[in-house]
């Protein structure tokens, strides 16, 4: 569906996908109704003050002669960024007002402040928009990340600041008199504490397996020695007391028992006290006392989706392969970023691989959860999104943008 004019969200249907062409802001505030998206994703333009041009190819797949201008990235402080900026002061919360207005002393009415004038406004619209358990990742260059990230903590609190990923965009290693620029940040926030997570893993090392995992005939099983269930410092509760003769606080230690051992059981043990979870693992056979073994400890075999949970830092290594465990794969090969000659690549500007979108779609919501990307470019959210069965919508204020988006969506 694309809406050139604004109109009322009561005449849209959002169970079916949307792809808005205009204005994201007039389009948020008018169409989009409060707490119904699950997960927004934007990768917003970033002021480098660039002209891009989108290179068409002809059928036969080469590149054409002819190009089109796409958008010009650049920001400047004109009537648009000075009625954003007004209606920040007048309509923000104090944190918020205090920010802008520090942000005025120091940036004055320049490209940088008109950006982020822009930007703020539109974050407190996205902020309305998001459900109480959904997520905002905001993706982002070093260029503004850091006044980014000010303007996040003041709109979603700093309480809801969940992570500061790191992506490594590139492969290139220009010389130059710096360290080579070669990473975006995506700031991960979450509209409340309460909010939905899927808790993603990356597969293990082969090494990590080989020191940590000892190989039988029913496949992989964790080597006991490292496998302890207590953790550091005294507890006063159930779980600082003594367990079948064992005392964590003579070693100044407390029970605690890994999430892993709880997950691969079948049964539900919530509801349990600390030790009657220990004395139920110890019945199924997951927690070992084994004599000579000054503490209890945990045994399981590796299954087909265990994994580390996944860190800050998303970092394909080139020259990786075979180092995974299950695949062929390099490290991060999911989030390659795209070369000159990836067949993914539309030659469509700032155009972000298929498998980042996927992993952060996959990390929050569930299927048929409804994701939003207000600046939607050439549409790779959306792609991820419908390739993942989530519903989706889409904004572009660019025609092109639009154009590409169902092209790509019909191909």
């Amino acid at each position: 569906m694309l809406n050139q004019t604004i109109i009322n969200y009561n005449e849209v249907n959002f169970e079916k996908n949307t792809l808005f062409y205009g204005d994201n802001l007039d389009i948020l505030e008018h169409s989009i109704q409060d707490s119904m998206v699950d997960l927004i994703y934007l990768d917003p333009p970033f002021n480098s003050k660039a002209d891009y041009n989108v290179l068409f190819k002809e059928s036969s797949g080469e590149k054409s002669t002819a190009q089109i201008q796409a958008f010009t990235d650049f920001w400047e402080w004109d009537d648009k960024a000075r009625y954003a900026y007004d209606r920040l002061v007048d309509e923000s919360h104090e944190e918020l007002f205090n920010l802008i207005q520090a942000f005025m002393q120091i940036l004055k009415k320049s490209a940088m402040m008109a950006y982020l004038s822009m930007m703020a406004i539109r974050l407190v619209q996205l902020k309305r928009v998001l459900k109480n358990t959904g997520s905002i990742f905001l993706h982002c260059d070093p260029t503004a990340s850091h006044y980014l990230k000010l303007l996040m903590d003041s709109i979603f609190g700093i309480e809801n600041f969940r992570n500061e990923i790191i992506w490594r965009r590139t492969g290139s290693h220009n010389k130059t008199r710096r360290y080579g620029p070669i990473h975006d940040v995506i700031l991960f926030y979450t509209k409340t504490e309460k909010y939905k997570r899927t808790y993603p893993k990356r597969r293990y090392m082969i090494g990590h397996i080989d020191m940590h995992f000892i190989k039988d005939e029913f496949g992989y099983r964790t080597n006991y020695s490292g496998n302890i269930l207590s953790g550091s410092g005294i507890r006063y509760g159930e779980s600082g007391k003594p367990w079948r003769g064992f005392d964590p606080t003579a070693k100044n230690r407390h029970w605690a028992i890994p999430k892993a051992v709880l997950d691969d059981i079948d049964e539900d043990l919530s509801d349990l006290s600390t030790h009657q979870k220990l004395d139920r693992l110890f019945e199924l056979g997951y927690v070992k006392i084994k004599p000579g073994v000054v503490w209890p400890y945990y045994e399981r075999y590796l299954k087909p989706n265990d994994g580390q949970p996944l860190n800050d830092i998303w970092a394909f290594q080139p020259y990786t392969d075979g180092t995974v465990l299950g695949t062929k794969d390099g490290i991060d090969e999911d989030i390659h970023w795209l070369s000159t000659s990836d067949k993914e690549r539309l030659g469509y500007p700032t155009q972000k691989p298929e498998g980042l979108l996927e992993r952060i779609i996959r990390s929050c919501t569930d299927e048929n959860d409804l994701i939003l990307d207000p600046f939607c470019g050439c549409g790779t959210a959306i792609v991820a999104a419908e390739k993942l069965h989530r519903r989706w919508i889409g904004i572009d204020i660019t025609w092109l943008a639009i154009s590409a988006v169902k092209n790509r969506l019909a191909e």
